[in-house]
């Protein structure tokens, strides 16, 4: 939303919901590592995620969230920008958006 606080050209919403994280992707489907992690909020161009194992910042991921069995899984390519420790364990990621898949 244009003109909030935070500067954001896109409203970010409140998800919590529970999403895996694809570290590796490649073309051909194959991947490296899949971690469980919740995500905590939604944009149009962005995500924030918790996951318990550190992601390095710049890692390309893909970030899964199942929507429920009558609407399509989101699936979206992402860059991690920000990985920061929590004090009550596990990290948050702050990613971009690249690409919806």
């Amino acid at each position: 939303m244009l003109g909030s606080d935070d500067h954001r050209n896109f409203m970010r919403m409140s998800v919590n919901a529970d999403a895996k994280v694809v570290i590796g992707y490649d073309e051909g489907g194959e991947h490296e590592q899949v971690l469980d992690a919740v995500c905590l909020d939604l944009s149009a161009t962005g995500a924030s995620l918790q996951v318990e194992p550190p992601v390095a910042e710049g890692e390309r991921i893909v970030i899964y969230i199942k929507a429920g069995e009558k609407f399509p899984a989101f699936k979206a390519l992402a860059e991690v920008l920000r990985s920061q420790r929590l004090e009550e364990g596990g990290y948050q990621l702050g990613c971009k958006i690249t690409q919806l898949l």
